[in-house]
């Protein structure tokens, strides 16, 4: 496995069998692509990092997300169990939240944000770094179909609304936990010291890849 990296923060951030990409602001990423990266080897995980990845994806071997539109919830469920409801924001009715099936396979810690192009409502928007306080990405970002994700947000006045411009909005610190859900459920997470050193170093951008894919599902 490979491990993209553009700035180490720490030794403990070389996560070996995972693709990380840590992005100091040097480069930009717009909602629409990642900004390219430096690729580096790295050895496979230890035995008992594997146990311990092995053992987190057990207990959320089977999830999946479902948003539905209309009551503007996100429902996690493991297999066919429900597991947690909470109140997101959706696309508004000049720029909806596309409907489908996809597959969750990235987080994105700390999410820079770049204007996307070509569109009228961000011509006058100007990029925001990690952890700035203007931030409309907020602490986290879920990607399953850029330039629509699932993100964090400081307006939790906005949630259970037609607020967007298309992407899914939850309270930066449900985003956290989903992302943490996200890393153990698709085969990316090196424990709670790890986690907590990218959430902590708020300006910088981490990017994992999931080697399993979460599916989601937005409905009407």
């Amino acid at each position: 496995m490979r491990i993209k990296a553009l700035l180490f923060a720490s030794a403990a951030l070389l996560i070996a069998g995972c693709n990380v990409s840590v992005n100091n602001g040097a480069e930009a990423e717009t909602e629409n692509q990642a900004a390219p990266a430096e690729q580096q080897s790295q050895p496979q995980p230890s035995p008992s990092q594997q146990q311990m990845r092995d053992g987190a994806r057990q207990q959320f071997q089977n999830l999946r997300f479902v948003v539905d539109i209309s009551d503007k919830k996100l429902r996690l469920f493991n297999g066919d169990q429900p597991l947690r409801e909470h109140d997101v924001a959706v696309g508004t009715t000049e720029w909806p939240t596309p409907t489908g099936s996809w597959k969750i396979h990235r987080v994105d810690i700390n999410p820079e944000w770049v204007p996307p192009k070509d569109e009228e409502w961000a011509k006058d928007e100007t990029k925001k770094a990690a952890g700035d306080p203007e931030n409309p990405l907020g602490r986290a970002r879920l990607v399953y179909r850029l330039p629509n994700t699932i993100h964090g947000t400081d307006e939790t006045d906005s949630l259970g609304k037609r607020a967007s411009h298309g992407s899914i909005r939850v309270s930066n610190p449900v985003v956290l936990q989903l992302s943490e859900m996200l890393l153990r459920a698709g085969g990316a997470w090196d424990g709670p010291q790890w986690f907590q050193q990218m959430t902590q170093n708020r300006t910088r951008e981490f990017q994992i890849d999931l080697p399993n894919a979460i599916p989601i599902e937005v409905k009407d």
